[in-house]
Formats: structure tokens, sequence, C-alpha cells
């Protein structure tokens, strides 16, 4: 036993980046099994460590929604809107954008989005 605890690296020997690439994975691992709100706090966690990720940006974005508040759904995808570099990571967004307008009831300006995305 003793061997195993002296083989453990300390948490704070460990960089920000590898801290919030876990607890990236942790939350999107908690949103599958269907705990949004679990799964939000490890994302806005691994948020706190700085680290800019597109995947993590849309992952908190897609907690917000499964989380039951569509309003920090769209506040989230409005300030990431230009920054998305990949064309899938654009194209999810937009589907998340038109779910959370679908929640809010804004009937029509999910259809737009969603046309917009089959349109590409």
């Amino acid at each position: 036993m003793r061997d195993t605890l002296a083989r453990v690296i300390p948490l704070r020997a460990v960089d920000a980046e590898t801290k919030s690439r876990s607890l990236h994975t942790l939350g999107a691992f908690y949103l599958r099994q269907g705990f949004p709100k679990q799964g939000l706090s490890l994302l806005l966690a691994a948020r706190d460590y700085g680290v800019r990720d597109d995947a993590l940006e849309r992952a908190i974005a897609q907690a917000y929604l499964l989380s039951g508040a569509p309003k920090q759904t769209l506040q989230i995808l409005d300030t990431l809107e230009d920054s998305f570099e990949n064309e899938r990571f654009r194209e999810s967004a937009d589907l998340i954008r038109s779910r959370a307008y679908l929640a809010l009831g804004r009937v029509e300006e999910a259809r737009a989005v969603f046309a917009r995305i089959g349109d590409k």
C-alpha cells in the first residue's frame, strides 16, 4: 500500500492544461450519463484553469441547455460565434443554438438556424 501511495503524483505537480482536460473529460462523461448539472459544474471548473478550447465551450453550452437554461446557452454561443475555427464545431454549435431557440419557444428562429445547417 505504501508503495502505491509513493507513486501518486501530487495534484499541484500537474499543469493547468492537464487538469482542465481531465475535468473536461469527466464533465462530458457526466453529460452522456444523464447528469447535466454535475457535468456543467465540472466543465465550468475546467474552464477556470484558463485553457481556451472550442470543444470545452461547446460542451458548456450543451450542458446549460441540458440543465434547462437555454438563455445561458444562447449567451455562451453568442460570445463564441466567431471564435469557432473548425466548421464541424460551428455546425454543432448551430444545432445547439436551434435546440435552445426551440426550448424558449422561438420556433421560427430554430427552424431558420436548423435550415442554415442543412444548406452547408
